[in-house]
């Protein structure tokens, strides 16, 4: 079963077990594929990513999901098809940030999505929001990301402030890819398997912000 296969049919699931419920329910048990959730009467705003008129159902919104590297969550409108891919969850965002508006509408997320800030870890999630908010001289971190066997693990930055010459970020991926500056870098880089380690080092001077990388896990 390939990767838009398997995210419609857990979309399927979701639509079948909670679009009458107005509560977050797990439907998988493991982090292989993506754990779905919904929420109706509601939707999150400030932060979609990208947007889709009159799709065909939730079943073909959610694929459209799966297949977005910054996807965490949906808005769905019932009655038009409309679909707005989130690149937050309720979790992530501000409280005031969901809006309770009408039946109509129908909120959905990726249950199995963490979010770590910290110097390194180990991560086996299906996907996960991870990086340094702010750092120090000196600094050497670790990210070791395990995901399913026979997947491959995409990435993308969604920050990235560091030291032009000397504090980077290396996704250790068949071709290590050393990353520097103020400017986050566009497009997704994927591994070629199911294992990843993410690599950040600062020098003795000079800090900046830090990085925010996401990644997803994929067929």
């Amino acid at each position: 079963m390939d990767g838009i296969t398997g995210t419609r049919s857990f979309a399927l699931i979701i639509y079948l077990m909670f679009v009458s419920h107005n509560i977050i329910r797990q439907v998988s048990a493991n982090n292989c594929s993506p754990k779905f959730g919904s929420k109706q009467g509601g939707h999150l705003v400030g932060h979609v990513a990208n947007a889709y008129k009159d799709t065909r159902s939730l079943v073909d919104c959610a694929a459209l999901c799966g297949r977005h590297s910054t996807c965490l969550s949906v808005n769905y409108a019932l009655k038009t098809g409309d679909c707005e891919l989130n690149d937050q969850t309720i979790a992530l965002a501000e409280v005031e940030e969901f809006t309770y508006s009408t039946n109509d509408m129908l909120y959905m997320e990726v249950l199995n999505h963490a979010d770590y800030r910290g110097c390194g870890g180990t991560m086996t999630d299906y996907a996960a929001t991870f990086g340094l908010d702010s750092y120090g001289n000196n600094w050497s971190c670790t990210w070791n990301i395990q995901v399913c066997k026979g997947k491959r693990i995409q990435f993308q930055f969604m920050f990235l402030d560091t030291e032009t010459c000397c504090d980077g970020v290396t996704l250790n991926l068949r071709h290590n890819r050393q990353f520097r500056g103020s400017t986050a870098p566009s497009g997704t880089y994927v591994s070629n398997k199911n294992t990843v380690s993410v690599t950040f080092t600062s020098d003795y001077s000079v800090i900046r912000t830090g990085f925010v990388l996401i990644y997803k896990t994929i067929d």
